[in-house]
């Protein structure tokens, strides 16, 4: 059949042109289809020998046209062909052939035809969480709530009208059965994949075991679902079994046996599975990595844990990913990779991203680029090895690299560790007593004169490190150029040149797009020994967001429970990139009775919290407020005055026998878990607390925040933000710090109302809540409430009293 009945004219050159620069060998393409049938776009997958080419089964999807050349120019299908296009065709994904010159085309099997879209019945999902609905049935408890109606229709229209939403749903609205609804409905009419991205391993787990099973069962579905975790997850089959056969390599890694031996009865080799702790560089060193990975080639590829938690992705129609991973995904389509095929994550059109009020620190988070000394020394070690463990130099000499290269290769890393070391101890120094520094238009004379010189001597060594380690690579026979640690071993060369290019945007710095600056950090929990953090962060990420994110996708649904600022989501949208102009957006308050159940207090005579008595003050106070009751989570914003507090007042509670935990004793979970269980408790905790955390009931009646969350003006990032938005006239503490410390403060708030029983006191020490100007900007954030300005005396007592109505 001639191939222009098949394919558009564009690619017919597109799938020529590829096989002329592959010089006539096997190449596969990934095909879709026009609403006429015809292949409109391509995307190369695999290229092979003249004779053979690998089928990464794993990044088609139902519907697709798989499509290879013979350059013998003779299409009859190798019994290869047959099998691998029955296979094919198994899952709705068809097989053709084309001669080299794409004149001739060879249909082995028709795809299976894309249906329409057809649109979710709204009623349908109406009845389900109305009264005596499916829901009702299936969750004890369940009641209907408007406001969750309100935005399950919202999220059911931003599906069949394909638009972007963004939906502010207070604590208590329900909004996971809000979304995942209307998405489980989707995938089940429409056979399309949706992917669930959250900010926390919490909500994923939630949603994985206990919404999504709900859902399920409330739809009568049994749509797939898979959780979607990236590559470092996962061991490495290949690796494992290099410990087994040379364990000298891994010598020093004395935790790397007892995984092997794990994962030789690991259903899935996920790290969240194993039973023990390990240390990040144990299990690094057996962990899969993406440049060191070929599956066409691998010897072990039918039990990869990776391929196998790919293909149960790919069969899946709801995934649940983090923000990292969905970043990850987004990164590499935008750069080439393309939306019809798979990337880090299957094709997909439709993206629910929860917990929306982190997009953009997750985001400035994932696109900043770091450059550390001990990363470096360690990529060093894992090429030419350590003390009594070899490197992977050792092996690719096995394999036939050249004795003379390695040689050279060896000669360079002396001189590289050398320079290394200067670079860093200079940097050390130069930072001094500073946390951090952020190289400036204004200071990057001085920075160069401290610093230049070594930062040019560390990039021209690297450089040379990576093009000597290069010619080793090549030395090695063709015939071991597809082996693991060849693989690695190159893959190890682009890590350097990363590596020297992130040093050279500090030796040739532009100022317009990204914020340099250097962090101090110590390489281990308490040992004081000092290193230097090189940053590149982005200066404004909703730019990259709206290209790889809001402009690509018909359908995003972003929700949280704290997105607003005084009535709406501008600033938000502003931060993340998200098209407040043209989408549609909600407020839905929460259904639960803050103004009958919840006291707001705010001592009046406190001391400021920049004064010199303050710690003196909170650890009075606390120690009061506390009293032998209990059930107090206490919000910081530094560990400084967290544990200046703690050590004031653990004596005290400890007469009292009230049990006080501090984050950082303990792992997350236990510290949770033991404040859960001991009603008598409280926790002093900072960050990451200050959301995210679920403790209903008696457990938890009061929460303190003894600071208005402020970010810390002299962050770098922070700053250089600061610096852009003055330059242009703007109130950045007006337009910028305040919208933060609003939506910081509501999500502490939240920690304490979790259900429509529970009652309790928010007690913020920070008197600027009340006597500053920008007080009713937070206060008009946080749900109606009874609110208390009182000494702290009187306050105190106000909050038991409160406290033991409620309780009757």
């Amino acid at each position: 059949m001639d191939a222009d009945k098949r394919m558009t004219p564009a690619v017919i050159a597109q799938l020529r042109s590829e096989i002329e620069s592959s010089r006539g060998r096997e190449v596969l393409f990934v095909c879709t289809r026009d609403d006429s049938g015809m292949i409109d776009s391509a995307d190369v997958v695999a290229r092979g020998r003249i004779d053979e080419v690998a089928v990464p089964v794993e990044l088609c999807r139902r519907g697709d046209v798989v499509v290879h050349n013979h350059p013998s120019g003779e299409l009859v299908p190798s019994r290869a062909d047959v099998q691998i296009a029955a296979r094919l065709g198994e899952e709705g994904i068809g097989s053709a052939i084309v001669d080299n010159a794409v004149s001739q085309v060879n249909v082995l099997v028709e795809p299976v035809g894309v249906s329409s879209i057809r649109s979710i019945d709204v009623e349908e999902l109406d009845e389900i969480i109305n009264e005596d609905g499916a829901m009702s049935r299936v969750l004890a408890g369940f009641s209907p709530r408007r406001e969750q109606l309100s935005m399950l229709r919202h999220v059911t229209r931003a599906f069949n009208e394909e638009f972007l939403l963004a939906v502010e749903a207070g604590t208590g609205v329900g909004k996971s059965f809000a979304y995942l609804l209307p998405a489980v409905a989707w995938a089940r009419d429409n056979d399309e994949r949706i992917v669930i991205a959250t900010g926390t391993i919490h909500l994923q787990e939630q949603l994985l075991h206990k919404d999504l099973p709900a859902v399920q069962e409330a739809l009568g579905t049994d749509v797939p679902v898979a959780l979607v975790k990236g590559r470092g997850n996962y061991l490495c089959r290949r690796k494992l079994l290099e410990f087994t056969q040379e364990p000298e390599l891994f010598a020093e890694e004395t935790q790397v046996e007892p995984l092997v031996e794990w994962g030789k009865s690991s259903a899935d080799g996920s790290r969240s599975d194993v039973p023990f702790p390990v240390s990040d560089a144990a299990w690094s060193t057996v962990a899969s990595e993406p440049d060191a990975c070929v599956p066409s080639r691998c010897t072990h590829r039918d039990t990869c844990f990776i391929l196998r938690a790919r293909r149960k992705a790919a069969a899946a129609r709801v995934l649940v990913a983090n923000h990292h991973l969905l970043f990850s995904d987004l990164e590499v389509r935008a750069a080439g990779a393309g939306w019809s095929g798979s990337a880090i994550l299957p094709p997909y059109r439709r993206v629910v991203l929860d917990e929306a009020h982190n997009l953009e620190r997750n985001a400035t988070s994932f696109f900043t680029e770091q450059f550390q000394v001990s990363t470096v020394l360690r990529t060093i070690a894992r090429i030419v090895g350590a003390a009594r463990r070899r490197g992977l130099l050792h092996r690719i000499r096995a394999l036939g690299a050249d004795p003379d290269s390695a040689e050279r290769l060896l000669s360079v890393v002396p001189n590289l560790r050398e320079r290394l070391r200067e670079l860093d101890e200079a940097a050390v120094a130069y930072l001094g007593d500073r946390p951090s520094f952020r190289v400036t238009a204004g200071n990057v004379g001085d920075f160069h004169a401290r610093l230049g010189d070594r930062l040019f001597a560390v990039i021209q060594e690297l450089l040379a490190f990576a093009d000597s380690l290069h010619g080793t690579v090549r030395s090695v026979p063709d015939v071991s150029r597809e082996e693991g640690a060849v693989l690695e071993t190159a893959a190890i060369v682009r890590r350097f040149e990363s590596f020297a290019a992130r040093l050279g945007a500090f030796r040739e710095p532009q100022f317009d797009a990204k914020v340099l600056w250097i962090q101090l950090v110590r390489l281990r929990k308490g040992v004081s020994e000092r290193q230097a953090r090189l940053m590149i962060t982005p200066l404004d990420i909703g730019a990259d967001m709206r290209t790889v994110l809001f402009e690509r996708l018909p359908t995003i649904v972003c929700t949280s429970a704290t997105l607003a600022v005084g009535g709406n989501l501008s600033f938000w949208a502003g931060q993340t990139g998200f098209p407040i102009e043209t989408a549609e957006w909600a407020i839905l308050d929460s259904p639960f009775p803050y103004e009958s159940r919840v006291l707001v207090a705010v001592p009046s005579d406190a001391v400021p919290p920049d004064a010199r008595e303050y710690p003196d003050y909170l650890a009075s106070m606390l120690t009061d407020l506390i009293g032998d009751r209990g059930s107090t989570l206490v919000l910081f914003t530094s560990y400084a005055l967290l544990n200046d507090v703690y050590g004031r007042i653990k004596p005290a509670l400890d007469e009292r026998r009230i049990a006080l935990y501090r984050q950082g004793e303990d792992d997350r979970g236990r510290l949770l878990q033991a404040f859960r269980t001991d009603v008598a408790s409280v926790l002093f905790a900072t960050d990451s607390f200050w959301e995210g955390i679920d403790v209903p009931g008696n457990a938890l009646r009061q929460v303190v925040i003894v600071r208005l969350p402020f970010r810390v003006p002299s962050d770098p990032v922070q700053e250089a933000r600061v610096e852009v938005i003055e330059a242009t006239g703007g109130n950045a503490f007006v337009t910028l710090a305040l919208p933060q410390a609003v939506m910081r403060l509501k999500q502490g708030f939240g920690r304490l109302m979790r259900s429509e029983t529970d009652f309790g006191a928010v007690v913020v020490t920070d008197t600027r809540l009340a006597t500053k100007w920008y007080g009713r900007v937070f206060l008009d954030s946080l749900p109606a409430t009874r609110r208390e300005h009182l000494p702290t005396g009187d306050l105190i007592h106000e909050v038991g009293s409160f406290l033991d109505r409620m309780a009757e």
